[in-house]
């Protein structure tokens, strides 16, 4: 009994003095280094779709897989002139690292959700407060035969969102 005790006691104070592990030092700048140094430029990135909105306009790109199997995400803001010329603004982009079963999702137009990043983000612990959440869902379902259901029912609408803004998203041409 007496050595069950000793055993807890150890056993309580090595939980007590390692905690979580710390982050490292470095870890904002090891963040960013799985991303393109230059931030911005995605002129190798194909464009899948031309989401818009009052708020902003952005073209969805992929860029190439790594060797982990990932596929880069890219929201780029572009600009429409008076003549519905559009240019890409150069910055500003947002990215992510998409995993294989969401790059197939993305390039269907499937639902899809994920953090995207700004160049200066850094998630230490999990924080996200300055970053925001890409959805994107350009599925259009039938709906469901009227013999069998209400008239309502399979009627949620489908949006895409980015933060809080809702954006119209086409394919690309």
């Amino acid at each position: 009994m007496r050595y069950r005790r000793i055993v807890l006691a150890i056993a309580l104070v090595a939980g007590a003095t390692t905690g979580a592990a710390a982050f490292a030092p470095d870890g904002c700048e090891q963040q960013r280094k799985q991303y393109p140094e230059k931030w911005d430029d995605t002129s190798t990135e194909r464009k899948l779709f031309i989401c818009e909105s009052q708020r902003g306009r952005y073209f969805v790109k992929i860029g190439a897989t790594d060797a982990a199997r990932r596929t880069l995400m890219s929201l780029v803001p572009f600009t429409r002139s008076s003549t519905g010329e559009i240019s890409e603004t150069g910055h500003d982009v947002l990215r992510i690292w998409l995993d294989k079963e969401q790059t197939a999702r993305l390039r269907d137009g499937k639902y899809m959700a994920t953090m995207v990043r700004k160049e200066d983000s850094c998630w230490i612990r999990g924080s996200t407060d300055h970053d925001l959440v890409f959805q994107l869902d350009n599925a259009r379902p039938p709906p469901d035969d009227p013999k069998f259901a209400g008239s309502f029912y399979n009627k949620a609408p489908r949006f895409t969102v980015l933060g809080g803004d809702y954006l119209s998203c086409d394919p690309v041409k």
